[in-house]
């Protein structure tokens, strides 16, 4: 059973995240639109600059754009350390994450073959955030310990 000060934590933490996306779009639907944006939880609505959906597709094969959901969403997970984020998603956008970030030279043909890595650390955060800062949203994601 949570005590009081742990639901009014879970309510707190599910403020902060009230800017993250109610549904997250492929890359193949968004490019399809002339204004690209989502909703986010509480019905305010985000724009993704065409540029950077454009940019994002040229680093996918077109026939996976399907695939890909965004915003890329990075979580903070304060249960695994400090400067520790994992990336919210399915094995593409971790691949997709990983081919932006530089760590991965494989083709997307080969992607079978890739261990999942869903872990990325700050300066990594800051990188996605530099080159995608409207096709990313940064949420917050803590772990309370039942008594």
């Amino acid at each position: 059973m949570t005590s009081g000060i742990d639901r009014m934590l879970e309510r707190e933490i599910e403020s902060i995240n009230d800017h993250m996306p109610a549904v997250r779009h492929t890359l193949k639907s968004l490019l399809l639109l002339e204004s690209p944006k989502y909703f986010t939880r509480t019905g305010q609505e985000s724009i993704i600059k065409k540029e950077e959906i454009q940019n994002l597709a040229k680093e996918v094969p077109s026939h996976l754009h399907e695939e890909i959901k965004l915003p890329i969403l990075i979580l903070r997970r304060m249960d695994y350390g400090s400067g520790i984020y994992t990336i919210s998603g399915g094995r593409f956008d971790l691949f997709l994450v990983h081919h932006i970030l530089g760590y991965i030279d494989l083709p997307w043909e080969e992607m079978s073959s890739w261990k999942p890595i869903e872990q990325i650390m700050r300066p990594q955060v800051q990188e996605l955030r530099r080159r995608f800062p409207s096709a990313t949203c940064i949420g917050f994601v803590t772990v309370v310990a039942e008594k």
